[in-house]
């Protein structure tokens, strides 16, 4: 029997080699994510587990990278969108080199040094 459905899983973060990297509500709820707030990727070297953070939270003066912006009009739209092309270029090369995109789940809130992250899943070197 095939199955046409490998893995039901959604993803909740998408990043593009054209350095946009999109954002679900259920991370932006999870970090508490606000327009303005700067997010970062931090890669634990002894584990190689990588983990989305804020960096700095609004309100900031003048213009960062990875900056966070909501994607829709109005209040209730809970989905947000930042552009680095560095951060998505380091995820897409712990993806594979041929990948144009990855999309990725997340795992459950940690807190890492009084920071709260949250792992992304990556299957290093697959497309």
């Amino acid at each position: 029997m095939k199955h046409l459905l490998d893995n039901s899983r959604r993803h909740d973060i998408t990043f593009n080699a054209g350095g946009r990297i999109e954002i679900s509500a259920r991370v932006t709820r999870a970090l508490d994510l606000h327009a303005g707030d700067v997010i970062d990727i931090a890669v634990d070297e002894r584990t190689r587990e990588v983990y989305l953070y804020v960096k700095h939270r609004a309100p900031l003066a003048g213009r960062h990278k990875a900056q966070c912006y909501r994607t829709g009009k109005g209040r209730t739209c809970n989905s947000m969108r930042a552009h680095s092309v560095e951060i998505c270029r380091q995820v897409l090369d712990m993806r594979g080199f041929s990948c144009r995109q990855a999309r990725l789940p997340v795992g459950d809130p940690v807190e890492i040094q009084g920071v709260k992250a949250l792992p992304l899943i990556i299957r290093y070197k697959s497309c």
